[in-house]
């Protein structure tokens, strides 16, 4: 599969014999479900594909959140996100961004990003107000909230299964792989992390927030190292990011391997009781190939032992140290799609004997 990660060849040795498979501005806002532009009636992909957001009014904007007096459902350091009434069937997010002639820049830098974006695995625009100093962002709505709600705030009944992780995984590095080449000058997203993967009412993943995003040289190449402190989020931030103060495609890799041993483990990228980092907290285990020790117990005899292999090789390759030694979000996605459809029916007995041996 992939060379270059001590941890990967451990866990790849001893994983043969396994079978069962920065907060400036981040904020959950949970928005996308009920796609932009679909036809309500026959949910025609084309008419989903020819959706434009459109420019809005203030007046407009106020209307949806009742004068901006609606539920607050996300917030951060420059913006504030509000539950919208689209319509009398329609559910919205509404993200207001602060006043200040710095936040309009950061405004007007994730609306030019968005509006040049089409997947259904990224958080679908419907629409803009740029009449005043406070920009506004108008999205769908994710009624299942986002993917850290989903495995660190629950309870038992509301486990994500199994096999939504790997869905979710798969989703998330599908998005990426648009964002890095097939976008021209590439993107990169800059703040990959659970709270920023909504889901639809179907479960589906949606990425979103791109106030740290990057396009073009500035993206490939660097950004500033004054920016450093705020770009990212802790525990997802690429360590060589932050010596060098350079943001390429690598960076979104290492987040997003984090958010791999994220979905295995069940555990926050960092503890909430001892600030520790989910990286350091799993490395010594999966040094010795126990990827069995590490998956979330919550999913019980459902998880297949060869996909969570899969998954946790794929992660250590992505946090690798190098960037160099890192693999493409191309190359995740080929893996994730071969390894996890070839598993899928790799159910039964001969498993159960497999992981006992």
């Amino acid at each position: 599969m992939f060379t270059g990660c001590g941890l990967f060849a451990c866990v790849r040795r001893s994983g043969a014999g396994v079978r069962k498979w920065g907060e400036a501005g981040a904020m959950s806002s949970r928005v996308a479900a009920d796609p932009a532009g679909m036809d309500e009636e026959d949910g025609s992909c084309k008419n989903r594909a020819a959706a434009v957001a459109r420019q809005m009014a203030w007046a407009e904007v106020e209307s949806f959140t009742g004068g901006f007096s609606s539920r607050v459902i996300g917030h951060g350091g420059f913006s504030t996100v509000y539950l919208a009434s689209l319509s009398s069937s329609r559910l919205g997010a509404v993200k207001v961004y602060y006043s200040s002639e710095r936040l309009h820049r950061a405004f007007r830098q994730e609306l030019e990003v968005l509006l040049s974006l089409r997947h259904p695995h990224i958080v679908r625009l419907l629409g803009y107000c740029d009449e005043r100093d406070e920009g506004v962002l108008v999205f769908e709505y994710a009624p299942n909230g986002d993917l850290h709600e989903r495995l660190h705030d629950g309870d038992v009944a509301t486990v994500l299964p199994w096999s939504r992780r790997v869905a979710i995984a798969f989703q998330v590095a599908m998005a990426l792989e648009y964002l890095h080449e097939s976008r021209h000058p590439a993107v990169i997203h800059g703040d990959i992390k659970a709270s920023n993967v909504l889901l639809d009412a179907n479960m589906e993943a949606k990425l979103c927030d791109f106030g740290f995003a990057h396009v073009g040289f500035s993206a490939t190449v660097g950004c500033r190292p004054s920016a450093r402190t705020v770009m990212g989020s802790p525990g997802y931030v690429d360590p060589y990011l932050i010596r060098s103060g350079v943001a390429t495609k690598k960076s979104d890799v290492y987040s997003f391997g984090v958010m791999l041993l994220e979905l295995v483990s069940g555990k926050e990228a960092v503890c909430r009781e001892t600030g520790r980092r989910l990286t350091a907290e799993l490395g010594p285990t999966l040094s010795e190939g126990k990827v069995a020790d590490v998956v979330d117990r919550r999913t019980g005899v459902e998880h297949d032992g060869e996909e969570a292999t899969v998954m946790v090789e794929l992660a250590l390759q992505c946090i690798s140290d190098s960037p160099g030694l890192r693999p493409s979000m191309a190359e995740v996605v080929h893996v994730l799609q071969d390894k996890t459809s070839a598993l899928a029916s790799a159910v039964g007995s001969r498993l159960d004997r497999k992981m006992m041996a």
